[in-house]
């Protein structure tokens, strides 16, 4: 190790020293002792440490300690040093207040009227009088995120600030790195470094990251040196899993749910903080309602936290979750990074976090401090949840992180990054080429990919006839120019594609928003589509406060609070979760490993094997076993190396359940190549449902497929084709164009004249997509779709590598769905795929009208 990294608080020196030994007397964490001489040394860093050591300041203040030394000396001028970039706002305002500690103090132990170093927060919340003062006066230390730092980067008035800059933080990296915001940011990053004096040295922060080499290769791209420095972990978390069902019981929504509550409520009184995760923000938003009649104290005790609500409100919890007076909380999964809860003691999940990595984060928002053992309770509704809440609180326990993977070179990231650079300045053609590409996600984009983005953002790609905007007054469009390209340079086309820039930046999906007002003040957020479905009187919940509805102005929802009357939950169609690839593996070998013991021992030998093994408890371990002795004797458990396809008929014809060793998105790929294959054979069309470990076919009519048949169905040869052809018969690829067709602002998600009308982006999927289709089929932002449905939506890789192990298949024809099957194949929720003709499905139901349904 070279000589300038020297260990402790060694690399500290003068003020900064002080505060930090007086602050803590036993010295840094090993996580601030590995991290602090390498940053002093300015080498570039990726620091994995677990959460509650002291992350923040390991990435800050052995650069705070170069700026009190300048100060000393004199040096110190105005201007940029640092860019701290968090995935969260609620986290970046949590480092501001933790930075403000040591700031204040070293300020009063100088004798200073004001500190030397200042710290600004830039981010969505940020007033316009705020923003403002940040652009006259930088900060030493700015506070952002993604989506804020490429507005900044687009904007002329901000080019002078980026050259001081020496330091880039980004937090949480794991949490960006595997999608398109990661790429997004690392783009951005290489933009400021390229206006920059120096090339600044770069700091990555995380406490669930694998492999570290991946994560680190990502944040500083494919040429420089990257140091990467790992602190131990002492101890495991305390995670427990509990059913909520007992023995000998079905499967009962409303009896699990007060069964809930009282749980809920004795782990409130048994804590001084407990943190809830509830996946959807309208279960956290039911379980806060609920639990502030239960709960001593009501609303002042128990509050709820997730992106609907407003950032006011947000931060209203977050300081009285750092003061210790708020004894519960309950989120969706806005807690779930570094947000410091210093009186955490619980952190209890309802139903499954997804994935190791999540449930570690989770569990890691309590004992949120060095030397504590963070503890964690998974609750489980269902069988399906204890078998996963088992194989996931294992795989938490060991430290088995799901590894990383991140996004390549997504297309219409590239677009609204070229519109971004031009809008800052003009541009060579080669000379954007060579920045972009020196970024980690875009290290092997092609010349042709580049240049094909280019040509559509200057308007030189075939533009399909009728592409107008639908809004009254909107001039340009949907095709037209956003850039100007000549003699090898390229700009923006004029100051209103800037503009447009500003209001549809980032790489977030989500449905457009209504803003709810109770009695002049903000208070979140609800749905575009669900707040106009709202009549007078109705009732719904937001802030875990039961709200009547009065009117709704433009995108403006007037509310008061209800005296009375049951409340609705808000519907946001975002909130979505699903497992791993790793932790379905993981759960296949549950059930083949069970499958054995239930064979030779029966269910009471079941149940001490998942005690033992699994580590459940009594109750959850006799209900798991009575679920897979009733899947034995109705059907049999799936084994490892096979397929087992399940069939029984319906009113409409017969369904057909597939269980393999996969997540939902893989299962999804699958499944719609092996519709593709049916509906191209049957000519007729099919109902698709995908849960994860399975997928189902509805088929209305005709030849069932035989034994034999399946295995072609499963075959890996031209597997990618039959899954775009199952898409095309389907949705899924149209409704995905219009996300990547906002981001690479082809379409405006916020119109700069005005609001659309809800749903008039669905015009982009139903009109504009197939026009697109027709007249550029390889346009780079339908090659984007693919790609992004392809790898991102679905996981065609995962589930290509298991087609390729040509699995047994094995068909059992049943009555009625088993209990494996039972909850993810009912059909109600079956995506319609579309094989056979319009005419020949006409002829089919006048042949059923009159024939009185009994032929096919």
């Amino acid at each position: 190790m070279p000589e300038l990294l020297a260990p402790g608080c060694a690399t500290l020196s003068g003020p900064v020293k002080a505060w930090f030994e007086a602050e803590f007397p036993g010295g840094p964490t090993p996580a601030q002792a590995l991290a602090w001489p390498r940053i002093a040394a300015g080498e570039h860093l990726l620091l994995v440490a677990p959460t509650g050591t002291g992350k923040t300041l390991a990435g800050f203040l052995a650069i705070m300690d170069g700026l009190y030394r300048r100060h000393a000396e004199g040096t110190l001028s105005p201007g940029l040093r640092c860019v701290y970039v968090s995935p969260l706002r609620s986290l970046g305002y949590d480092v501001e207040r933790n930075l403000s500690g040591p700031i204040e103090a070293i300020r009063a132990a100088l004798g200073l009227a004001a500190s030397p170093i200042r710290v600004g927060v830039r981010t969505g919340d940020t007033s316009a009088y705020e923003r403002q003062k940040l652009r006259k006066k930088p900060p030493h230390l700015l506070i952002t995120t993604p989506e804020s730092l490429s507005i900044l980067l687009s904007q002329k008035s901000w080019q002078t600030a980026w050259e001081t800059v020496e330091h880039l933080i980004v937090d949480e990296i794991h949490a960006l790195a595997p999608g398109k915001r990661g790429a997004d940011l690392m783009v951005s990053l290489e933009r400021l470094a390229d206006r920059s004096r120096v090339d600044p040295t770069r700091i990555g922060l995380s406490a669930t990251c694998r492999p570290a080499e991946v994560v680190a290769r990502f944040l500083v791209g494919p040429t420089r040196d990257v140091a990467v420095e790992e602190a131990p972990a002492v101890g495991g978390p305390q995670l427990d899993v509990e059913s909520l069902m007992k023995p000998g019981e079905a499967a009962h929504r409303g009896l699990s749910y007060r069964r809930l509550l009282r749980r809920l409520h004795a782990d409130i009184n048994a804590n001084r903080t407990t943190v809830v995760f509830a996946n959807t923000r309208a279960f956290a938003e039911k379980l806060t309602h609920d639990l502030r009649a239960r709960v001593e104290g009501g609303e002042a005790a128990v509050a709820a936290h997730h992106s609907a609500l407003d950032a006011d409100r947000r931060r209203a919890v977050e300081a009285e979750l750092k003061a210790g007076t708020l004894r519960a909380v309950l989120t969706s999964t806005s807690l779930e990074l570094g947000v410091d809860i210093g009186t955490a003691d619980l952190s209890a999940m309802v139903g499954l976090p997804g994935s190791a990595s999540r449930c570690l984060q989770r569990v890691g928002r309590a004992g949120h401090r060095p030397g504590v053992t963070s503890r964690g309770l998974i609750l489980a509704a269902t069988p399906e949840e204890i078998a996963g809440g088992a194989v996931t609180a294992s795989a938490a326990r060991a430290g088995r992180v799901e590894p990383i993977r991140p996004v390549g070179g997504p297309l219409d990231v590239l677009c609204q990054q070229l519109i971004g650079m031009a809008a800052a300045d003009e541009w060579g053609v080669d000379e954007a080429f060579a920045l972009v590409k020196k970024a980690a996600p875009m290290a092997d984009l092609s010349r042709q990919d580049f240049d094909d983005c280019l040509s559509f953002l200057a308007g030189d790609l075939a533009a399909p006839a009728g592409a107008w905007e639908p809004e009254p007054g909107a001039e340009p469009r949907w095709t037209s120019p956003r850039l100007w390209r000549a003699r090898g340079r390229f700009g923006v086309r004029n100051a209103r594609v800037s503009r447009w820039l500003r209001g549809n930046i980032g790489t977030i999906t989500a449905e457009e928003s209504a803003r709810v007002v109770v009695d002049g003040v903000p208070l979140g957020t609800l749905e575009g589509a669900y707040a106009e479905r709202l009549q007078a009187g109705d009732r719904f919940l937001l802030d875990g406060r039961s709200l009547e509805f009065r009117r709704l102005d433009g995108l403006t929802v007037h509310a008061r609070p209800s005296a009375g009357g049951e409340a609705e939950l808000p519907r946001w169609t975002s909130d979505k979760q699903s497992i791993s690839a790793e932790l379905a593996v993981d759960l296949a070998r549950l059930r083949d490993e069970a499958a054995g013991v239930l064979a030779a021992g029966g269910p009471e030998a079941l149940a001490d094997h998942f005690a033992a093994v699994e580590g459940l408890n009594v109750a959850a371990a006799e209900v798991l076993a009575g679920w897979f002795a009733a899947q034995e004797q109705l059907s049999e458990v799936p084994r490892l190396g096979g397929v087992l396809v399940e069939s029984w008929p319906t009113a409409e014809g017969i369904t057909y359940a597939f269980h393999a060793p996969l997540p939902r998105n893989a299962c999804e790929a699958v499944g719609r190549a092996v519709a593709a294959r049916l509906g191209r054979g049957m000519k007729r069309d099919i109902g698709l449902e995908v849960a994860d470990l399975g997928w189902s076919i509805r088929i209305a009519e005709g030849d069932a497929p035989r034994l034999e048949d399946i295995p072609a169905l499963l075959s890996p040869d031209g597997f990618e084709a039959d899954v775009l052809d199952g898409l095309d018969r389907g949705e899924l690829l149209a409704r995905r164009f219009r996300h990547v067709a906002g981001t690479a602002l082809m379409v405006l998600r916020n119109p700069e004249g005005g609001r659309m009308k809800v749903g008039g982006l669905l015009w982009v999927s139903r009109r504009l997509y197939p026009l697109v289709l027709a007249a550029c089929p390889a346009h780079p932002l339908l090659k984007e779709t693919r790609r992004e449905v392809l790898d991102g939506l679905l996981d065609a890789r995962t589930a290509r590598s298991w087609l390729e192990t040509r699995p047994g298949v094995k068909l059992r024809a049943l009555d009625g769905p088993s209990p494996f099957a039972a909850s993810w194949a009912a059909g109600d929720g079956a995506e319609p795929l579309r094989f056979e003709p319009p005419g020949e499905a006409l002829r089919r139901l006048h042949r059923r009208v009159t024939s009185g349904g009994t032929q096919g």
